[in-house]
């Protein structure tokens, strides 16, 4: 144990007010600790002190004015409460606020997972272009793309390199040419359960 915690039991300790696994190990510590033992004699020598003292009997003027005192300063102190009873103007404006705070958010929050729900099919449904396959050392053809699915009935197209199928290709040519392209085309011929644990961990 060290010297603060048996500061912390040092009243319990002298009141015989802890387990028994407790009492040894405090009284292990303060067989090698001479700083706690002078500790714990000075806190003993006071609650000894202390527990010695009576108590002044107050007198009968004192119980007989008790009740009369208790009942005066109760009744001081439910008017006072009545009176701050309900929120100020101010703490209800500023309570308004935070609870429109908080509900903006909610729905914020709400609305990005809604968006992120229905909008977690367009990336998968997007259609690639059918690879032709090219020959190891031809060169590379570059071939408009059909667009996705989310730019269909735009005017815009996307030039990709035509790469080969996995089967019928080097791949380290095509690498060289452009590895982003030969990723998302050996990608295309992995199943979807297969990237998901490739991709998990990023």
């Amino acid at each position: 144990m060290t010297c603060n915690e048996i500061k912390e039991l040092t009243v319990p300790y002298l009141e015989l007010d802890l387990e028994p696994s407790r009492v040894r190990d405090v009284t292990t510590h303060l067989n090698g600790c001479a700083g706690c033992r002078a500790e714990m004699e000075a806190v003993r020598q006071v609650l000894v002190r202390v527990k010695g003292m009576a108590v002044p009997d107050p007198g009968d003027q004192f119980w007989r004015e008790f009740p009369h005192r208790v009942r005066h300063e109760m009744a001081r102190l439910q008017s006072t409460a009545t009176t701050l009873a309900g929120p100020s103007r101010y703490q209800r404006f500023w309570g308004g606020v935070v609870t429109a705070k908080r509900t903006l958010a909610l729905a914020a929050s709400l609305l990005l997972v809604v968006s992120a729900w229905l909008l977690r099919g367009q990336f998968d449904e997007a259609t690639a272009p059918a690879p032709s396959v090219s020959q190891p050392g031809q060169p590379v053809k570059m071939a408009a793309s059909q667009p996705r699915r989310a730019d269909r009935g735009q005017d815009s197209e996307f030039a990709t390199v035509d790469l080969p199928a996995v089967v019928d290709a080097d791949w380290h040519d095509y690498w060289e040419v452009d590895p982003d392209a030969a990723l998302m085309e050996m990608a295309g011929h992995v199943d979807r359960q297969t990237m998901d644990r490739l991709l998990a961990d990023i």
